[in-house]
């Protein structure tokens, strides 16, 4: 575990979340790279307020973005892109670092392409992101897995349905990416990166994403890296920028941080 508080300025707007910003690592000759990352930090959310994350990307760059909002929220659809992009925009406002560019890692990225539209930021660098979206945060298609799919689906289903909690606003976009409006018509398409892959079934030794993998096929009949959608035509037709990584990761190896610096130097070049 690493602390992503320790030696940065922390910036806290509202309830969203709260930018933490190294001033001594800011060079004036280059654009600020600040990270946000994915879904674990909603789900680890308590353990990591400690001020520690399994993340290595929180302390990659000049700073970093993080989810800080209270899990006991009763109106959990407040819990969205929408609120998270305000937070992240006013913290950079406060800051006074100019315009930034955001290297992201999963649901991060949605935060990233909602964000672009902003003049406070230069390029969205989005790893893994669920921007195609994922049915592992659709419940009726879980549900669906449950009632219809032959066994070898079924506990697995049955797995994420316990896990999933669709009355956060997130899960919604997490379920329908850029196809969604809201993301789609905030998202300027000549700022964001995505840098991605899909699984190789036969060289995959995560058995968990291998049948994660198999559930996505099976319930979409698209590639994907065990939790969230890649289809390079996809994207394609949308006008997105897509950089196919070197080897098939998987979601969980694409958040490493040789991969993270990997793709930010594929994006930004520098």
């Amino acid at each position: 575990m690493i602390n992503y508080r320790k030696g940065k300025e922390k910036i806290k707007i509202d309830e969203y979340g709260s930018l933490y910003i190294d001033y001594d690592k800011i060079n004036p000759n280059e654009r600020p790279i600040i990270y946000i990352g994915g879904q674990m930090e909603h789900r680890c959310h308590i353990l990591e307020q400690t001020g520690y994350t399994a993340d290595p990307g929180h302390n990659m760059f000049d700073g970093s973005w993080f989810y800080d909002y209270s899990t006991l929220t009763k109106d959990k659809s407040n819990i969205n892109v929408q609120n998270f992009t305000k937070n992240l925009l006013d913290a950079l406002k406060q800051a006074h670092i100019g315009a930034v560019d955001l290297v992201t890692e999963s649901y991060g990225g949605l935060i990233g392409a909602y964000a672009s539209s902003s003049p406070l930021i230069h390029k969205v660098v989005a790893i893994h992101p669920p921007i195609l979206g994922t049915p592992l945060a659709n419940k009726k298609l879980i549900r669906y897995a449950i009632k219809q799919l032959e066994f070898e689906y079924k506990l697995l289903a049955h797995l994420i349905n316990i896990i999933l909690n669709d009355q956060y606003g997130f899960e919604q976009e997490n379920k329908n990416g850029i196809y969604d409006s809201r993301i789609r018509d905030n998202t300027d398409l000549s700022k964001l990166i995505v840098v991605g892959s899909h699984i190789d079934y036969n060289t995959e030794k995560n058995e968990l994403i291998k049948s994660l993998y198999k559930l996505i096929l099976k319930l979409t009949n698209k590639q994907s890296d065990g939790v969230v959608i890649f289809e390079p035509s996809e994207l394609q037709k949308l006008g997105i920028t897509y950089i196919e990584e070197d080897t098939h990761l998987s979601h969980f190896d694409a958040g490493s941080k040789e991969n993270i610096e990997k793709a930010k130097i594929k994006a930004l070049k520098r």
